[in-house]
C-alpha cells in the first residue's frame, strides 16, 4: 500500500485496516478501538510521516511510551489492546509482540510477563 500523503489518510488507513479484521458489530468496544486506531495512525504520521503498512516496532513502542505516559493505567491498557489488534491485522504478531512488553500490558500498570490463561479474542 502507498505511503499516505497526510495525517488524515494515515488515520483512515489505520481505521480501515482494523475495521476489516475485528469481529463483531460496530458498537461499543469496536467503535472505541476504531477511534483509537485513527488517533494512533494520526499521531505516528505526524512524528514520522509513515502509514500503518510502513510501521516498525520503534513507532509503536514510541507511541506507547511517549504518547500514553500521562494516561491512567487502564487507558494505557486500552491503547495497548488496540495496538495489539493492529499488529495482528498487519500479521506481525510473532515478531513484534515480544518487543512491545511494558507497563501497559495490564490495567493495573504492573510490569512483568503475562501468564497464560484464557486466549484473547483477536482478529482472524
Amino acid at each position: 500500500m502507498a505511503v499516505p500523503s497526510n495525517q488524515r489518510q494515515a488515520a483512515r488507513q489505520a481505521k480501515e485496516l482494523l475495521a476489516r479484521t475485528l469481529p463483531g458489530s460496530r458498537r461499543g468496544s469496536i467503535r472505541s478501538h476504531l477511534q483509537r486506531a485513527e488517533n494512533i495512525g494520526d499521531t505516528i504520521w505526524r512524528r514520522w510521516q509513515v502509514g500503518p503498512h510502513q510501521w516498525q516496532v520503534k513507532h509503536l513502542r514510541w507511541y506507547l511510551t511517549e504518547k500514553t505516559n500521562l494516561y491512567t493505567h487502564s487507558t494505557r491498557y486500552r491503547h495497548w489492546l488496540t495496538l495489539r489488534a493492529l499488529v495482528f491485522a498487519l500479521r506481525k504478531e510473532d515478531d513484534w509482540l515480544p518487543l512491545l512488553q511494558g507497563p501497559w500490558l495490564r490495567p493495573t500498570g504492573r510490569d512483568g510477563m503475562l501468564r497464560f490463561g484464557r486466549p484473547a479474542k483477536l482478529p482472524r
